[in-house]
């Protein structure tokens, strides 16, 4: 059965967008508006100096009334592409909005460079003026940057040439969502199933039915391989251009500079040194890989699978069709699940579905994954729901997200914001585990409990092996960069294989599939992002725990961390719930979690 087209989708599961823009018009409007702004800002950035700090005040003003306006232009056009990548209009709106952003982009460069002129006595006395002081987070970071900062005439060329920094994850999106196609798939009854690589990802690999997930890996498979060569050539376009970047602005490796630089929009740096990464990559990849091995054994030895794929490796240990659900029993379950975390999350989460923040259809030319991003009225989900468990704790994670761009946007000057990648992902991940801790606590019977163990393991699966795989791949891939080494699709295929191979075992058997992983995901193209879910999903883990374990004075100080758009970085945040996350401990504990989780499995299961 193929998917139905977009035209299809009924409003109920669909987002509504007009409290951003009412139509297509008024959303062009603001578009030239952007330009007009954009263009006062850069012409009262262009004098040698500002005479006085009101003119700073009113600059700064008015960047925040441009940001504003771009990250709603943004939300808007991602949010119609996403709809249908195939959509002519939406295409459009897209590539209008991206050329508005960078037209944002050079006015903000202009912004910063007029910043920097000032003598640092100057802006150390204007700092103190009450309206300039609001800006104290972004004057900081400005001041961060100075060490790796080029010539202003440097500075504004890679300004006007950011739209084409974009264009290898451009490539991405538009192979996956709109040109590739996979062919139909058969459940072991017999009916067609229609597939993408996130219908796979997202749905497929957690099904029990081994037919069906068989046949949709092959059918991803085939329909990625035609694309192999062009989409190395776009990611290794990412890579090398990050290479180069690092190198122009005297970053001591490609690494400091993913891990100190913003990442665009609100997207602020990781704001730690690359012995993090490295840190948390090799606690979560070798210590976590024995579980995972003991757990893939348990699978194959209760569901017979002699030769398991890369696709069988979250495969349920029993078919988890009673656990299917609609999408209004799935609204009952997250704000049930929420109650624990307090009014705020309780309220918000309300609006999120009665305001239809959601585009929760699955249809034709979807985009490739899920998100949630913010904008000046709410934020805006974008969770395809097929009625799978899985698909419950991706729409919870997505809300979880919403919860916090929701509370940050609300504390915090659009010029200020900013979310940094280190935290981001724990907002989103205690969601999932607040839904797993109300199926346990209502589980019927100890079948039933597993049945909710499992679907945790989707979750940790997700965040600590398929994100950790890639962000091992990505430290392979950057190294070999970094040190001149060229990249090409041979290159790509062995090294995925090569991280997959070390970490498995020889617990599955590695076939193309294995080649193409770095195919699948499109954070290849967002640098060091994907280890940042092992330390969102390790601190929310001990989280959960320590509310289960009724820790309520927790939610208080949660939701005050949470209202920090910008203003501390990620490992303070942290700190001010207790979580020193610049240290092994934490990640082993959440293994150690994992561990228990498969021993309870192996428990259940052994007399199967």
């Amino acid at each position: 059965m193929s998917l139905r087209s977009r035209s299809d989708v009924p409003e109920l599961e669909t987002w509504d967008l007009r409290p951003l823009f009412a139509d297509v018009e008024a959303w062009e409007a603001t578009v030239e508006r952007i330009r007009t702004l954009a263009e006062q800002l850069i012409q009262r950035t262009s004098a040698e100096s500002w005479a006085d700090p009101e003119e700073l005040a009113a600059c700064l003003r008015l960047h925040d009334e441009l940001r504003r306006l771009c990250m709603d232009v943004e939300r808007y056009a991602m949010s119609r592409f996403a709809e249908d990548a195939t959509n002519n209009e939406a295409q459009t709106l897209i590539g209008k909005a991206r050329l508005a952003s960078q037209r944002c982009g050079e006015a903000s460069e202009h912004l910063r460079a007029a910043i920097r002129r000032l003598p640092a006595s100057t802006l150390a006395a204007w700092r103190q003026h009450a309206e300039i002081a609001a800006y104290a987070t972004y004057l900081r970071r400005l001041e961060e940057e100075r060490a790796h900062t080029l010539h202003d005439d440097a500075e504004r060329a890679l300004a006007a040439l950011a739209g084409s920094v974009g264009v290898p994850s451009g490539v991405y999106e538009a192979a996956t969502g709109a040109d590739m196609r996979f062919r139909t798939a058969h459940d072991s009854s017999g009916h067609e199933v229609a597939i993408t690589p996130f219908a796979l990802l997202m749905n497929i690999e957690t099904s029990a039915d081994t037919k069906l997930r068989h046949e949709a890996y092959h059918s991803v498979i085939d329909g990625l391989r035609p694309y192999q060569h062009t989409l190395a050539r776009a990611l290794a376009g990412k890579i090398q251009g990050d290479v180069a970047a690092a190198r122009l602005r005297k970053y001591k490796s490609v690494f400091h500079m993913l891990q100190m630089a913003d990442m665009g929009g609100t997207i602020s740096a990781n704001q730690v040194d690359p012995e993090h990464y490295f840190m948390v990559q090799d606690v979560m990849f070798n210590e976590l890989a024995p579980h995972m091995r003991r757990y893939m054994r348990l699978r194959k030895r209760v569901l017979g699978l002699e030769r398991p794929l890369l696709c069988d490796t979250k495969a349920p240990l029993v078919p988890l069709s009673g656990a299917a659900m609609s999408f209004t029993q799935a609204r009952s379950l997250i704000l049930d699940a929420a109650r624990p975390l307090g009014s705020v999350y309780s309220e918000m989460l309300e609006r999120a579905f009665r305001e239809r923040w959601i585009y929760w259809a699955r249809n034709a030319s979807n985009w490739n994954g899920a998100f949630c991003g913010e904008s000046s009225v709410h934020p805006y989900v974008f969770s395809p729901f097929g009625g799978g468990m899985y698909d419950v704790f991706v729409l919870g994670h997505e809300l979880g997200h919403a919860v916090h761009l929701s509370l940050a946007c609300a504390s915090e000057l659009p010029t200020n914001l900013a979310f940094s990648c280190l935290f981001i992902e724990t907002p989103s991940t205690l969601m999932e585990h607040m839904i797993a801790n109300r199926l346990i606590a209502t589980a019927a019977d100890s079948m039933r409990r597993a049945q909710v163990r499992m679907m945790q393991m989707f979750t940790f699966h997700h965040d600590f092996v398929t994100h950790q795989t890639e962000a091992e791949i990505l430290r392979r891939l950057y190294r070999l960069a970094d040190q001149g080494e060229p990249l090409s699709t041979e290159v790509f295929r062995q090294t995925s294989r090569q991280v997959l191979a070390e970490f498995w075992g020889g617990e599955i058997d590695l076939d193309e599939g294995a080649d193409l992983y770095w195919m699948r995901q499109p954070h290849y193209y967002m640098g060091l992002y994907p280890y940042t879910y092992a330390v969102g999903l390790t601190a929310s883990t001990i989280l959960a725990e320590r509310l289960a374990a009724g820790e309520t004075a927790l939610v208080d100080d949660w939701i005050r961390v949470l209202s920090h758009g910008a203003g501390k970085s990620p490992l303070e945040l942290f700190r001010a719930v207790g979580l020193d996350m610049d240290t092994p401990e934490p990640y082993r504990q959440a293994i150690r979690h994992v561990g228990a989780i498969i021993d309870e499995l192996e428990a259940v299961f052994a007399d199967a």
